[in-house]
């Protein structure tokens, strides 16, 4: 059991880490392109969407992250 409740933790911290956004912004991201999709909305669009959401989740983890180094 030790060893499985080690491998959990090395897992959450290697998929984690110190940003959980960065980890549940995209399954976020995936889950709201699954339910477009599901919606009937044209899959180039809900690709296209998917791309820009991860795109703006990185954008604004890197100006909350370099706003609150200086």
């Amino acid at each position: 059991m030790t060893y499985l409740r080690r491998f959990v933790r090395f897992l959450y911290d290697f998929l984690v880490g110190d940003a959980w956004e960065l980890f549940a912004g995209p399954l976020l991201a995936l889950g709201l392109a699954w339910a477009a999709l599901r919606a009937g909305v044209d899959p180039g669009i809900a690709g296209g969407l998917l791309v820009l959401a991860v795109i703006a989740i990185a954008g604004v983890h890197i100006a909350v992250a370099l706003r609150s180094s200086t």
